[in-house]
């Protein structure tokens, strides 16, 4: 008979018993004293190990914003440098390479060209980390299919091949399945869309396969994002959607950062628990630190697909470690515009914002919300110049 042990921590493998049968109580009495002892020494080495620090996170609730240079090409290199200073005085720490070394920056891609992370926050955000010592060799960039990514720059066109790197950065789209483990995944008894939509027209009748439903209920997570970075950072967008009301900085958190998403905008309720419930998920959780938001552009109907006709444009980068409470206040400028065109607003409150916040990822009442805007007064420190709530 065997038996196998593995420390999580280690990741060691250790056999500690083998033999053919127990043949009287004694040898029972020392194999079982034997496995024990085993057990004690792993737990006591995996304690000795010493615990890599995680990265600091802001206050719940708190949003600072700066302003967007008007035409330029480095608009948001101002902004960026404000903002990251702000966030590193209020945790008391600064962002620098860990024991891994690395730090992705996920980007929003979903609507399109039109509505899709700006590549000039992209380049600024890159600037920022490598004045914080992390090297453009160490800097990801990841989203969420190879042909959006293609479309709005960060992927060279199929017609050119060979390696690619987008301002000295890899970029890894997830779609490639190249960075994702059969172990780890979201576990949802949906269908996917897709397949639920074709039956309907194809006259399905029969022919379960389980093996498949099973592989069917599963959405793998992004294997870099949870082991290969120090922290990641989500650079989101922001934009209306049927089934989510604001698809915004959770959503590309979330929805747009697994496989087999698609299945989950069938049905609100159930894409609100999806969002709620991959946020949470502490490996993927513990490294997300901050998310960055663009009002350069944000449609506050007609989405998810970018439709120019109702956009809106404010020159201003919001920055938090809480992603309810920018979804929050995305909602409240969708609805805003929304009365001024006449439009009916999205109601009720968007369900994700209720569940993520019960499970300690943000706040999402208005009164718990605080926007610091930050700028620069006869240097690079922040100074801020306003702290406004939304009641």
């Amino acid at each position: 008979m065997q038996f196998v042990f593995m420390s999580r921590l280690t990741g060691v493998k250790l056999k500690v018993l083998s033999f053919e049968s127990f043949f009287c109580q004694v040898d029972r009495r020392c194999a079982w004293q034997s496995f024990v002892l085993t057990v004690l020494v792993v737990v006591f080495q995996c304690l000795a190990l010493p615990l890599q620090a995680q990265p600091p996170r802001a206050e719940h609730g708190l949003v600072w914003e700066a302003s967007i240079e008007a035409d330029a090409s480095n608009r948001y290199s101002a902004a960026v440098d404000q903002l990251l200073a702000s966030y590193e005085s209020s945790v008391g720490a600064r962002l620098q390479p860990g024991e891994r070394g690395k730090v992705a920056l996920k980007v929003d891609t979903r609507s399109g060209r039109g509505m899709a992370t700006p590549l000039a926050l992209v380049r600024a955000v890159i600037d920022a980390l490598e004045q914080r010592s992390f090297s453009r060799d160490s800097i990801m960039i990841v989203g969420a299919t190879a042909s959006d990514l293609r479309q709005i720059g960060l992927l060279p066109p199929l017609s050119q091949s060979g390696a690619f790197k987008f301002a000295g950065c890899e970029v890894l789209a997830w779609d490639s399945n190249l960075h994702q483990d059969s172990e780890w995944f979201y576990d949802s008894p949906l269908p996917p869309a897709m397949r639920e939509k074709a039956s309907m027209f194809e006259g399905f009748s029969g022919g379960f396969d389980a093996a498949e439903s099973v592989i069917d209920r599963k959405s793998f997570l992004p294997m870099p994002l949870l082991f290969e970075v120090d922290f990641w950072i989500n650079l989101a967008t922001g934009v209306d959607a049927p089934a989510l009301g604001v698809d915004g900085v959770l959503a590309s958190a979330t929805l747009w950062n697994v496989s087999n998403s698609q299945r989950f905008l069938v049905n609100p309720a159930a894409a609100s628990a999806a969002v709620a419930e991959i946020a949470a998920i502490p490996e993927l959780a513990e490294r997300w630190i901050l998310n960055f938001v663009s009002l350069e552009s944000y449609q506050y109907i007609g989405g998810p697909a970018f439709n120019s006709q109702y956009t809106r444009s404010e020159p201003k980068l919001w920055l938090s470690s809480d992603p309810v409470a920018l979804d929050r206040l995305l909602y409240e400028r969708f609805n805003r515009a929304r009365r001024l065109e006449g439009f009916p607003e999205i109601y009720p409150l968007p369900r994700q914002f209720v569940f993520a916040a019960s499970l300690g990822l943000g706040v999402y009442e208005k009164s718990q919300i605080r926007i610091q805007v930050v700028g620069t007064a006869g240097g690079s420190n922040p100074t801020a110049l306003e702290i406004i709530t939304l009641d």
